[in-house]
């Protein structure tokens, strides 16, 4: 099991840089014609894949302890009680968008990416770098969504 520090600048990483430099990374490739698009994109893709998976056994692990001792935490985020934003969602889908962003886009990238180098599968850098946008796109809403309920729960 992490400590709260460590998952924390995991998920961070997971949920923005990772997705955001595979983002980067393709688009710049595109632009300046850089080296191995679908390889550097899917190598980081299959890290974030890893990392989602190592932060859901944490997050899995810690329940289950907080189960034993009479309390129990939700993985992801409470519900919101004060906000008023158009971007504030319950917290159901906000834990329904977190899977989403954290594991089933990275996974499907990680897998079409192997499987199109296996199979010869047409589109390849297409389909792995729109995956690597929108798990960009996923991780900024969910941001600012965990920003704005802080802020409105006057949480540190």
């Amino acid at each position: 099991m992490l400590n709260n520090k460590i998952y924390d600048i995991l998920k961070y990483i997971a949920q923005f840089v990772l997705p955001a430099v595979a983002t980067l990374y393709f688009g710049l490739a595109k632009i300046w014609n850089l080296p191995y698009p679908e390889q550097i994109v899917g190598t980081i893709m299959a890290f974030d894949v890893f990392l989602g998976a190592i932060l859901g056994i944490s997050v899995i692990q810690y329940n289950k302890k907080m189960n034993q001792v009479g309390t129990y935490i939700q993985p992801v985020m409470p519900e919101v009680t004060n906000s008023k934003s158009l971007l504030t969602m319950s917290n159901k889908t906000y834990d329904i968008f977190y899977w989403i962003a954290q594991i089933v886009l990275p996974a499907l990238g990680t897998l079409y990416f192997v499987l199109a180098s296996l199979w010869v599968l047409p589109y390849s850098e297409q389909v792995v770098g729109t995956i690597a946008l929108l798990t960009a796109f996923l991780g900024i809403f969910l941001g600012v969504n965990t920003i704005q309920y802080k802020k409105a729960n006057l949480i540190p």
